[in-house]
């Protein structure tokens, strides 16, 4: 497995984690390096629901 494929897959494994659950490991984590690596994995799988919730057809604003 390459390395673009490990990114893809980590990425994926992101979209499907709970978001109060990568919420709670950034505001609880004392590394800020790691801190700002959960926060940005938090906002990405964020807006990735996000996406799929504004595709939905049903959903109006």
């Amino acid at each position: 497995m390459n390395e673009a494929e490990q990114i893809e897959q980590l990425l994926t494994q992101v979209e499907k984690t709970n978001l109060q659950d990568l919420m709670n490991q950034s505001l609880n984590e004392k590394d800020p390096l790691k801190k700002q690596v959960l926060h940005a994995l938090y906002t990405y799988a964020l807006d990735k629901k996000q996406d799929q919730l504004l595709k939905n057809k049903k959903f109006v604003i």
